[in-house]
């Protein structure tokens, strides 16, 4: 069997792609490549203990001593993964997938995810492990280390804190590190449920409706929710209002570029405001692959202390090397607190663009992208005299617009995004490159 990664780990439906033998077999192979000591945590999906019971039957198998932590989220996991002598670390979750998804995000012995690659080519003609009578151990732990870790950030205003754990990995640490914290939280959703009966494992502007008419009611100072592993969080303003969180990421870019340089790191896809953020403040901002394990990569050679995506999965070298939606969160806030700022009036400086994002299913046959002819084509659908990179996918832009094609790192489908600082461009544009890579790759799409 071989193990497939896409830009998050493992992960695919439960039963097709995701199957007890995937577990086991990442179970002989970890053993191998990563070294005897590993530790283990979940999410509430209903098919997380099943897959547990077969990583264990491997690893135990092979002479592997696992420190189990339970329920879990993958920040907390990735954190002890990098502690205690740990040689790496297990999270069985599909993050912000639905229900039926699910699968493993691993780590090294920093608590690094590991990069799409690297296990694959480590694991190749390594040793298969044999049966020798000996078994190795499970034991049940608490993430100590990363609850006080979160508990010594020290914020001087009592906040109100509405929190959306969605039921997910995050239910019980969120409410009982955030209360510590910040004076006052309160938490919905906050029992785990594999289904995500609540509001579902991916927190967005309409599944977090119920979050933002709490936060209006009760006049709170801030809504933050989290996906169903809680490595991702998006903040609801205190109006009861949810941002495009491009702009929370602006304004968090924003402080940092008041304190450095940089440089800091966001993916290709990210809107252009984040650029306008940091440039009054003439600081470096560097555009990365997306994905947080090949963002992480790009951060080390980058010698980046920040690096955010959108999504709401921001990483903290200085704290750990995994995005951590609980950890965000209360950096956002002391950021906050430090300027005496609201979560509107941070975001108030920051603009929003027309943004469009659309994906193409491609063929069984579809081979490697024609650079050449995609890149004039859509050189001059964004005209003016626009800039083109190639590294991280196709982004074409000008000083209003800019326009994307990649492929997804986590299914068959090219994605197009288009961005313009003009009203309805970015449609005409992503009308346009759905023309042109019909045209390019001719019915291969």
């Amino acid at each position: 069997m071989t193990l497939q990664f896409g830009s998050s780990g493992i992960r695919g439906k439960y039963g097709v792609t995701i199957k007890p033998e995937t577990a086991f077999e990442l179970g002989r192979t970890l053993r191998n490549v990563l070294g005897p000591k590993l530790a283990l945590g979940r999410d509430p999906r209903e098919s997380g203990p099943v897959l547990r019971a077969a990583f264990l039957s491997s690893a135990l198998q092979f002479v592997t001593n696992v420190t189990d932590y339970g329920l879990i989220p993958t920040p907390a996991l990735a954190f002890q993964s990098g502690h205690e002598g740990m040689n790496g670390g297990v999270m069985i979750t599909a993050s912000h997938n639905p229900p039926e998804y699910n699968g493993f995000k691993i780590f090294n012995s920093k608590g690094e995810s590991l990069e799409d690659s690297s296990i694959l080519t480590q694991s190749q003609g390594a040793p298969k492990g044999q049966l020798t009578g000996k078994i190795g151990a499970v034991g049940a732990a608490e993430p100590d280390e990363y609850v006080q870790q979160l508990k010594s950030i020290s914020l001087k205003k009592q906040w109100r804190v509405i929190l959306d754990t969605g039921n997910g990995a995050t239910c019980r640490l969120a409410p009982e590190i955030y209360e510590a914290v910040v004076g006052k939280a309160t938490a919905i959703n906050s029992h785990p449920d594999g289904k995500f009966t609540g509001r579902g494992s991916e927190p967005t502007r309409e599944s977090l409706a119920t979050l933002s008419r709490i936060v209006r009611e009760s006049k709170a100072d801030i809504g933050i929710g989290f996906d169903g592993d809680g490595d991702r969080f998006v903040v609801v303003d205190e109006k009861g209002s949810c941002p495009l969180q491009d702009r929370i990421l602006g304004s968090y870019l924003a402080f940092l570029a008041r304190e450095s340089k940089g440089p800091f790191l966001v993916p290709v896809d990210a809107s252009m405001v984040v650029d306008q953020s940091v440039e009054p403040y003439g600081a470096k901002l560097v555009r990365g692959p997306v994905g947080d394990a090949k963002l992480l990569a790009e951060m080390k050679r980058e010698s980046a202390s920040f690096a955010g995506e959108p999504s709401g999965a921001w990483i903290h070298r200085d704290f750990h090397p995994c995005p951590d939606g609980l950890l965000s969160g209360l950096l956002y806030l002391q950021r906050l607190e430090q300027h005496g700022l609201t979560v509107s009036q941070a975001v108030k400086a920051i603009p929003e663009y027309q943004m469009v994002r659309k994906s193409v299913v491609l063929s069984t046959d579809f081979g490697k992208i024609d650079g050449k002819s995609l890149s004039e084509g859509l050189e001059s659908i964004i005209g003016g005299d626009p800039s083109t990179d190639s590294r991280f996918g196709l982004r074409v832009s000008s000083e209003d617009s800019w326009v994307l094609v990649r492929e997804s790192g986590t299914e068959p489908v090219l994605r197009i995004t288009a961005e313009s600082k003009k009203p309805s461009e970015a449609s005409r544009i992503v009308k346009e490159a759905l023309i042109l890579i019909n045209r390019v790759f001719k019915g291969r799409v």
